[in-house]
């Protein structure tokens, strides 16, 4: 029976750190969604039912919606600005498909969808294509009711190529260009108002980002109240000078707007029950935003010619809340059709579908697999996305270990900031592979298959082998002939059949896909798979969730890198959240970081390491895929820095984790005390502030912006005669003295 540590629930709180986290930001979305839903319900719907009742109320809701109209996509875009700030400085081969292809993709898809679906409601007042040419004009210069997704496109380009501009000069043009369109001194056919207006918005909140996160940080009930009383008064001045379209009005009126809304934000967030339920929405705006459009238009065909027809007191009740009660159905449906069709496999409707390609290598755990070995591999699924991360922490739950997550106050002193740790040591099988193992396994039993094969240095395989004896399938995996002992007993222990195979990676994905083929059972790779990927993933969701439930929410989350598999979950977890996510590999077995500084994934010839989880030759193409526009930085860490790591969670944890799962640790150590050494990721001089690693850029943990870090203890599964060395050299050093104390 594995003993379980105290969870985060029994450490004393510390403050929440509001400003270093953008918690908000997610809040702020779902607010936003929810009023455009709103807006939407009450123009295309609601005002257009005759009433016959004899009070204003049908004209106060729409009196209500003019008056959030400065608000709602002026703050969306603002919040898109600001997710948007890292990846504007990254090459483009590592954020054009993921910041702008796929956008317009899902833009030219979404259009398509609602062009036919709006056919079947003729009278539903909305911006639709009747012809070709209407079709044509857009696609291209006058964007549909989704010109959100065209602007994002747009912006991100634009921003991109004009980054070397002053933030000055760009604001001041951006924001002459929202004057003159509101204005009305520009032509807007149809949504190309909304285009021209805000730019702006999105500008600043990509070259503003610490002024408004300074202002998020230090949001208080008094702050929300005169920012409320400015965005009222500039309301009520516009109204009452008739200076609706006066040159720069409008965009004054939204200046002002915008700040209530991130104190707003700021102040929900921290209301656990309303501001979690913000938060999710937030982090599923973009389903929400394309499907509600033609929902909210069958609905208007089927319920506005009964609605008109009520009479009696039911007429009167129903005047007053319909807009409400609409926009919870209409919400309610989006999210089930998008939940629906997510569990049909049609991912591809609300993700740019990966490239199927023949490619010279297909990479395999640990390195690269050349054709002589696969003839003919396997076209590369998609990539994953969030929506599987926390699907899987769906199906997961109950069924995987919800490991607890630890904090040393010794550990924080040494990092100058607070460390959580979440002990996936503790997982059933000594480590978290166990939860992608358990995922992919688990729906590969549902398909019918009756065994399965894997291949790895060790972890991997003992959870596949674990997996597929809760299933009740057959495993056979290959493991290197100098593989840990413990961890081959792990995986026979488990019922697996253990096949040994030379000491290289591409030995072992040979006899893999040898067996594989003469048993017909499929291969479950370490990483380069999507359950697995979205498994590992659920460790760092229950991580950034917990954390936030103490009321200490992650800034910062350090994942160690092997393959790449758990720090691609980590980049999809902390997807929506204004985390950074880094990656630790070994010095000399840093593919990862090599690969980010190339834009294309390169293989090393591993180093030696006590941290033999993480030595694979190269990392896999789907992480990689992931991993290239969502990580913040590698940090690459030494052997001495990882027994370190080991030592302090043994000594001052109780916690055994082996070195790879350690590895975590050292590089949030590294991130934080700023120790030189070239070729690593370094605080620039003066403090932690800014260093480039692989093209990403990164920020240092201790002493600067990040007051809770995570980190991700990978595995426990460690040989007892290095854990006696390992313990021992702490003892016999005696520059380590005093840091247990």
């Amino acid at each position: 029976m594995t003993t379980r540590i105290d969870p985060i629930a029994a450490v004393p709180s510390v403050a929440a750190p509001p400003a270093a986290r953008l918690d908000w930001a997610d809040v702020a979305k779902g607010g936003c969604i929810i009023l455009v839903l709103l807006w939407h319900v009450v123009v295309k719907d609601y005002l257009q039912i005759d009433w016959r009742v004899g009070v204003p109320v049908p004209g106060a809701w729409g009196l209500l919606g003019e008056q959030l109209l400065p608000l709602r996509m002026p703050l969306f875009f603002t919040i898109s600005g600001i997710f948007a700030a890292n990846a504007v400085s990254r090459p483009w081969r590592a954020v054009g498909r993921s910041r702008v292809a796929r956008l317009l993709y899902l833009y030219v898809l979404w259009l398509l969808i609602h062009t036919a679906v709006l056919a079947l409601a003729p009278g539903f007042p909305t911006d639709r294509a009747t012809s070709v040419g209407g079709l044509l004009i857009q696609l291209t210069v006058t964007p549909s009711n989704l010109w959100y997704l065209y602007a994002l496109a747009l912006y991100f380009v634009l921003a991109k190529a004009l980054r070397r501009v002053h933030p000055a000069v760009l604001l001041g043009a951006a924001g002459a260009l929202s004057a003159l369109a509101a204005a009305g001194l520009l032509d807007t056919p149809g949504n190309r108002g909304g285009l021209y207006q805000n730019l702006v918005f999105f500008l600043a909140g990509l070259h503003l980002r610490p002024h408004l996160q300074r202002w998020a940080a230090t949001a208080t009930d008094r702050r929300l109240l005169l920012s409320l009383a400015g965005y009222a008064a500039a309301l009520a001045g516009t109204a009452l000078a008739g200076a609706g379209r006066w040159l720069g009005s409008s965009l004054l009126v939204s200046v002002a707007a915008v700040p209530f809304g991130i104190t707003a934000a700021v102040r929900l967030a921290r209301r656990p029950v309303l501001g979690g339920v913000l938060a999710a929405l937030g982090r599923r705006t973009l389903p929400v935003y394309v499907i509600h459009m033609p929902v909210l238009a069958l609905l208007h065909r089927l319920l506005a010619g009964p609605v008109a027809g009520l009479n009696g007191p039911g007429r009167a009740l129903l005047v007053a809340g319909y807009p409400v009660l609409l926009t919870a159905v209409v919400l309610a449906l989006s999210l089930a059709l998008h939940r629906g069709l997510l569990a049909a496999g049609a991912t591809w409707l609300f993700e740019l579908p990966t490239h199927r390609r023949r490619a010279a290598t297909t990479a395999i755990e640990g390195g690269t697999m050349s054709r002589t070995v696969a003839p003919a591999p396997a076209p590369a699924p998609a990539a994953p996305a969030r929506a599987d991360v926390e699907e899987a922490a769906r199906w997961l739950s109950g069924r995987v270990v919800h490991t607890p997550v630890l904090h040393s106050p010794a550990i924080d002193r040494l990092a100058g900031a607070r460390v959580l740790m979440k002990a996936e040591n503790l997982q059933a099988g000594g480590s978290y592979k166990m939860r992608g193992a358990l995922l992919a396994v688990g729906r590969l039993a549902t398909g019918r298959h009756t065994g399965v094969v894997a291949q790895s240095t060790g972890n991997h395989a003992v959870a596949v082998s674990l997996a597929a004896r809760r299933h009740g399938l057959a495993a056979t995996v290959v493991l290197p002939v100098d593989a840990a002992p413990t961890k081959v007993a792990l995986a026979r222990a488990a019922g697996a059949r253990v096949v040994l195979a030379g000491t290289t990676v591409e030995e072992r994905v040979a006899v893999a896909r040898r067996l594989s083929d003469e048993t017909g059972h499929p291969l479950v790779d370490a990483y380069d798979h999507r359950d697995v990927i979205a498994g590992q993933g659920s460790a760092s969701l229950e991580l950034i969730e917990e954390a936030e439930r103490a009321g200490t929410p992650l800034d910062a989350l350090v994942v160690p890198v092997g393959g790449g598999g758990g720090a691609a979950g980590a980049c999809l977890a902390a997807s929506g959240r204004a985390i950074d996510v880094y990656g630790v590999e070994p010095v000399g077995c840093d593919s990862l970081a090599r690969s980010l500084a190339a834009g294309r994934r390169v293989p090393v010839t591993p180093a030696p390491t006590i941290a033999d989880g993480l030595r694979p030759s190269c990392v896999g193409e789907l992480p990689f895929a992931v991993l290239r526009t969502a990580l913040r930085g590698v940090v690459r860490v030494d052997d001495e820095e990882i027994a370190e790591a080991f030592r302090l969670l043994l000594l001052e944890l109780k916690v055994l984790a082996e070195p790879s799962g350690a590895a975590g640790l050292a590089g949030a150590l590294r991130l934080a005390v700023g120790r030189t050494d070239p070729g690593r990721l370094e605080p620039a001089a003066g403090g932690l502030e800014t260093a480039a690693v692989g093209g990403l850029e990164a920020t240092g943990v201790g002493r600067g912006r990040y007051r809770t870090v995570g980190v991700v203890l990978t595995g426990g599964n460690v040989e007892a005669a290095l854990v006696a060395r390992l313990a021992a050299e702490r003892l016999a050093d005696p520059s380590m003295e005093g840091v247990a104390a």
